[in-house]
């Protein structure tokens, strides 16, 4: 007998606690709901909203408040999608004021051509949970024309000269056939467009493999001017038919032939006399997978002159080339001179090269020298020729003829 008044008075506290439980956290109740303008009992019972794919629909929840509470918030979502749930701002609630709140809520674009949802909306707080909740269905349905560009993919660095590679995906969000569909690929900055054709694509995939399929999957390949200037540009995708189109952007770099060239000055020092030529020479090393074309171009003081030998150089890929440069001096002095390798009109690399010149040419003073060595070279040999011609011959000891 006490086991069960115990037993009663346990289930009489269990069920006050989760009256006064219940009644502490119902600060509000919700009073109507409009799903993108149409209005739907609290209880969403009386109608199914119609609803798009990728579409955004403003949800008003309207509720009167029962109680006071602190932050508070209306909370939408569709159901089985919590994690992509939206809210409103918090704010304070005061007993008897009734308040309307609008969320927008997304439909996903990847859906199947007609799909059956659930949008929840409850009011909540902080401090007191969840007040109430209702639910409203939508048919959501794919539109009967609209294509879309699943993926545009292409490197983020090319060469000015090359072709990108540019992997485009369609697909037909469609419920309808999507008939002569074409991809236009533009840089605008550039004024550079190429065009290609997609095909058809069906609404869904077909079982049997002949039937067209709802997605499709390109390569394309834009080509880049070896004249175009370093930097970075946007290129945009747009896929299009009679009835719908789709554009996607991306950016990507493009780099100059700096970025495979490799300049090497084997002297950037040398000593010679006014009126003399001292020869200069660079090896230019092209890394690059193509044949590579540069121009050699200097800047010097006017009492210096400079000349290349192959003002213009191909060099193929992979491999280097060495040219040289005459320069040559009007007065004495200490100079600089700088030669840039060019490549399509941008500058590559610059290499800085000094010039010291002599008032007398240091090639005068090696030609005395050298006739000195000349002159000492012929005396020795004169001297050696004397002393061989005046040295007497050793005589030779003569054997008679014995006779036995």
């Amino acid at each position: 007998m006490k086991n069960i008044k115990f037993l009663v008075s346990l289930a009489a506290v269990l069920v006050l606690s989760l009256v006064l439980v219940n009644s502490a956290s119902a600060f509000a109740d919700i009073s109507g709901i409009e799903v993108n303008g149409v209005s739907v009992n609290p209880d969403g019972s009386d109608v199914n909203i119609g609803a798009f794919a990728g579409q955004t629909l403003p949800v008003r929840v309207t509720f009167v408040a029962t109680a006071n509470s602190d932050d508070a918030r209306v909370k939408v979502w569709l159901a089985g999608e919590k994690e992509n749930q939206v809210s409103s701002e918090r704010f304070k609630v005061l007993n008897g004021s009734t308040y309307s709140n609008v969320v927008l809520v997304q439909i996903p674009s990847n859906i199947d051509p007609s799909e059956s949802m659930t949008i929840e909306a409850l009011v909540e707080s902080k401090s007191d949970g969840i007040a109430d909740s209702t639910s409203v269905s939508i048919t959501a349905q794919r539109l009967s024309y609209s294509i879309e560009v699943l993926d545009a993919n292409l490197p983020v660095k090319v060469r000015s000269g090359d072709a990108i590679p540019l992997d485009i995906v369609l697909k037909n969000r469609g419920s309808q056939f999507a008939e002569d569909t074409f991809v236009t690929v533009k840089i605008s900055s550039l004024g550079l467009e190429q065009r290609a054709y997609f095909g058809d694509l069906s609404a869904t995939d077909q079982n049997s493999p002949a039937e067209k399929e709802d997605a499709v999957e390109r390569r394309m390949l834009f080509n880049i001017p070896r004249s175009t200037p370093s930097g970075v540009y946007t290129i945009e995708v747009n896929a299009f038919n009679a009835d719908s189109d789709a554009t996607v952007s991306k950016k990507f770099a493009v780099v100059g032939a700096s970025e495979d060239t490799t300049v090497v000055a084997s002297s950037q020092s040398k000593n010679f006399g006014v009126g003399e030529t001292a020869e200069y020479s660079l090896t230019l090393v092209n890394a690059g997978n193509k044949v590579a074309v540069y121009s050699l171009a200097s800047t010097s003081d006017k009492d210096l002159s400079v000349s290349f030998e192959e003002p213009i150089v191909a060099v193929p890929a992979g491999t280097s080339r060495t040219v040289k440069a005459t320069v040559e001096a009007e007065k004495a002095g200490s100079y600089s001179f700088t030669v840039g390798v060019y490549s399509n009109s941008e500058l590559v690399q610059e290499q800085t090269f000094n010039a010291n010149v002599a008032k007398e040419g240091f090639s005068g003073n090696a030609t005395v020298l050298l006739t000195v060595i000349l002159a000492i070279i012929f005396i020795v040999l004169l001297v050696v020729l004397i002393v061989l011609l005046t040295r007497k011959p050793e005589k030779t000891e003569e054997f008679g003829e014995s006779y036995y």
